[in-house]
């Protein structure tokens, strides 16, 4: 895994190609269409690719945006690593629900990274518990669903979530107390999960 310093940079350079706005909808069509970006180590391939596939000045927005987000996840990724003492990456890169694993009161407990801006429908004075609710409750029923343990990184704003040193002072932050963060969620079908969240503003 490359080092949260250097990630953290190739999506602070992706940010400069683009504004907050997508310039089209999410949908398979353009998903698949850009699905090359998962297999671009750098910002210089993701720009080469997008002559290879013939994308327009839309479809390459929508590319730059996904692949800044690809990354976003490992950059947190590799700084949870650099951060949490008892961090361990889930083995196994197929893994759909499980990306890590640190300890919590002593148990070995696995979980699912989610970073992503604070939703703008919600209200801000949900507490830690009610927002972790919700983002199992309104979760996509696509590929990624599922009602394991979740890691939430919440941006607030959105652009906090690309800002190193600020990254660094959560984690700090979160690491002196773990427990505290650490939310028990009972769902409809019964099942349980533990959801961790750090409002990262």
């Amino acid at each position: 895994m490359e080092s949260a310093e250097k990630l953290f940079d190739q999506i602070v350079q992706a940010g400069l190609l683009i504004d907050n706005n997508w310039k089209r909808k999410q949908g398979n069509d353009l998903d698949n269409k850009t699905k090359f970006i998962y297999s671009c180590n750098n910002l210089a391939d993701l720009t080469f690719n997008f002559s290879q596939f013939n994308l327009n000045d839309e479809e390459r927005t929508y590319a730059i945006h996904r692949w800044r987000n690809f990354k976003r996840h490992e950059a947190w990724l590799s700084l949870l690593s650099e951060s949490v003492d008892t961090f361990e990456l889930e083995s196994n890169q197929f893994n759909r629900t499980r990306d890590f694993s640190i300890l919590v009161r002593g148990t070995r407990n696995f979980f699912d990274l989610k970073v992503t801006r604070f939703p703008n429908s919600i209200s801000t004075d949900l507490s830690d518990f009610e927002l972790a609710n919700w983002f199992y409750t309104n979760q996509s029923s696509q590929g990624r669903q599922h009602f394991e343990n979740r890691f939430f990184v919440v941006g607030e704003p959105e652009s906090s979530l690309y800002e190193l040193d600020l990254a660094k002072k959560t984690l700090v932050n979160f690491s002196e107390d773990i427990p505290k963060h650490c939310h028990s969620l009972t769902h409809q079908s019964g099942s349980t999960s533990t959801a961790v969240i750090l409002r990262h503003a």
